[in-house]
């Protein structure tokens, strides 16, 4: 109470209504592993950094985009009775990187996510990436850098997966025991997909790639997914061989892609040749240009192109004419011939004019009347733009679809289904967005012994396909399975928010009197906050007394003992709801009664 000394009027307000507790937030990532750079306004950052980002356009401005994929590109000769060459794309060795972070952050946004942190561990290898680069050290470092970060709420280590066996088991276990040690955090890993492996032998191996510890804090998804995603490449790092055969075959022969467009590659010009046959041989006013028999006619058809050519007395004269005649005409193409002879030689005059046709008609002696019954074709052009082609192959690169494994994804799920429906909720049944299918479609029987393993309680929640559905997380459960009060990630996800959420509501009370004015309020304002939950939905009962109970006091959390000792123990007790996992419809016979 204030010392009044001096007379006048004061005010003093009273505070009635208990403090109240803040939900905290339940999704908030952080993702671990490779970015393209660390920069922020202009300066590096330190390896293991943790950043806040809430967009994927803030994600590139910092960290930058994915790692440009190298592509071989062959083009073909088209199959018997199709027009289109074939185009067949293939990775370069040593194959595909392991990068795939970028990729995952797509998903989460995707997938409903929202704010995260990025625990930069380091810059992509630029020359011939292969998994070996990730490093289990790096990941591990990165990984411990999360715990500076109390906003965080999801673990997720994407790239662990292409460690070995043992890295693997060690990363799993390292998130497990920090979501432990913080009891803030949940871990979401994954079961590596062996093609070579039926599903059953996928997740026998899994389990041996987790310890025994700490299972209630992490779940697990399996297999791996077929995205909707391209690969990201650039033009100018896909090679191009042009195996067509005929006139122009390996035009672009190891060339990169971007020069098929950007206009840098010397086009080829189309060639072909005429021969003036001897004269003689032909009766009448006729003469043959490469066998072809070229005759008078009363009423030629307009020619096109070169329109007429004199007869000389020779074939060599002939020749001459003709060759003087289509350089005298600008028709695309240029003459020559050499020492003198019978043969012309033809050219386009700029590169991509294949198919120019020389029609031709003669006069004999100056007059005549002719045209000719067939022409020249200039065969084997090519452009130093090939607009079409390019368009096929960036086609056929687009079809390079990225295969990730789906933390990226069911994190983003858990925003979502968080947002939408509360922390709650079982992030299941629910599909997932940019997955065009799982890479293994599992049966019931098959993802049975992954759901429940009665030997370690280890269980696998699997994602599925189902027809005119699409792909589903089928699956909540923990990885402790056999465990009645955590076998499901809505409950252990639930009770990490309220534990947080009353955590931090109560800090304020520390230091308070510990008597039964702060014991009244510090319930009243758990009560408060649980009551709003069970309205929600989050707590079973039809009643609050039913859905909770929150106890403090001298007798009944605390002895004078625990008093004297600093010590004021609240107890609270919530029952929360979990998902109907199996739904069990009874029907049976019932007899006629009239």
């Amino acid at each position: 109470m204030a010392d009044y000394k001096t007379p006048g009027v004061y005010i003093e307000e009273i505070s009635k209504l208990p403090a109240s507790v803040a939900p905290v937030a339940t999704a908030i990532p952080a993702f671990v592993g490779y970015t393209s750079k660390m920069e922020r306004d202009g300066e590096t950052l330190d390896p293991n950094t943790p950043v806040r980002v809430t967009s994927l356009m803030e994600f590139e401005t910092i960290f930058g985009g994915p790692f440009p994929e190298d592509f071989a590109v062959t083009v073909g000769d088209p199959p018997s009775g199709e027009t289109n060459s074939t185009i067949e794309v293939e990775a370069e060795s040593p194959g595909l990187s392991p990068y795939r972070l970028y990729y995952q952050l797509q998903m989460y946004f995707a997938n409903g996510g929202g704010p995260c942190y990025i625990i930069p561990v380091g810059t992509y290898i630029e020359t011939d990436p292969i998994p070996s680069n990730i490093s289990e050290s790096d990941l591990t470092s990165g990984l411990a850098a999360c715990e500076e970060v109390d906003e965080i709420t999801l673990l997720t280590v994407p790239e662990a997966i292409l460690l070995d066996a043992n890295g693997r088991k060690n990363i799993n276990d390292a998130m497990l025991a920090q979501c432990n040690k913080l009891q803030d955090r949940f871990a979401v890993m994954e079961a590596f997909t062996d093609p070579a492996e039926t599903p059953i032998d996928d997740g026998s191996n899994f389990r041996g790639d987790v310890g025994t510890s700490y299972l209630k804090y992490g779940a697990a998804y399996y297999p791996s997914l077929e995205s909707t995603l391209s690969y990201y490449y650039e033009d100018s790092e896909v090679t191009v061989t042009d195996n067509r055969g005929g006139a122009g075959s390996g035009f672009f022969h190891d060339d990169s892609l971007d020069k098929l467009i950007d206009g840098s590659k010397t086009g080829e010009k189309a060639t072909g040749s005429i021969t003036i046959d001897n004269n003689s041989d032909i009766a009448g006013d006729t003469f043959l240009i490469n066998g072809i028999d070229f005759k008078m006619e009363a009423d030629p058809s307009t020619p096109v192109g070169l329109d007429e050519v004199e007869i000389g007395a020779t074939t060599v004269g002939t020749a001459g004419n003709l060759e003087t005649e289509i350089n005298d005409r600008d028709i695309g193409v240029v003459a020559t011939r050499a020492g003198g002879s019978d043969q012309i030689d033809l050219e386009a005059a700029s590169a991509g004019n294949s198919g120019n046709t020389i029609t031709l008609e003669y006069i004999d002696s100056g007059t005549g009347n002719a045209a000719t019954l067939s022409g020249s074709v200039l065969t084997g052009g090519q452009s130093n733009i090939d607009r079409t082609l390019y368009s096929r192959i960036k086609a056929e690169l687009d079809k390079q679809t990225v295969t990730l494994y789906p933390s990226g994804a069911v994190a983003g799920a858990y925003a979502r289904v968080d947002r939408d429906r509360g922390v709650w909720k079982a992030p299941a049944n629910i599909s997932l967005n940019l997955v065009e299918k799982p890479s293994k479609l599992l049966t019931d029987d098959e993802q049975a012994p992954l759901n429940v393993d009665a030997d370690t309680g280890k269980s696998i929640n699997v994602i599925r396909n189902f027809y005119q559905k699409g792909t589903i997380v089928w699956g909540a459960r923990t990885l402790a399975g056999n465990d009645n009060e955590w076998r499901y990630v809505p409950v252990r996800r639930l009770f990490i928010f309220i534990e947080e959420s009353i955590q931090k509501a109560t800090e304020p009370v520390i230091f308070e009197p510990n008597d039964a004015n702060t014991w009244s309020k510090t319930k009243s304002m758990i009560e408060n906050f649980l009551t709003g939950l069970w309205r929600d939905g989050a707590l079973a009962g039809a009643t609050p007394e039913e859905a909770f109970f929150v106890k403090v006091g001298l007798g009944k959390t605390m002895s004078s003992v625990d008093i004297l000792e600093g010590r004021m123990i609240v107890e609270v007790g919530i029952a929360a709801v979990r998902p109907a996992e199996f739904i069990i419809l009874k029907f049976s016979h019932k007899l006629q009664e009239a």
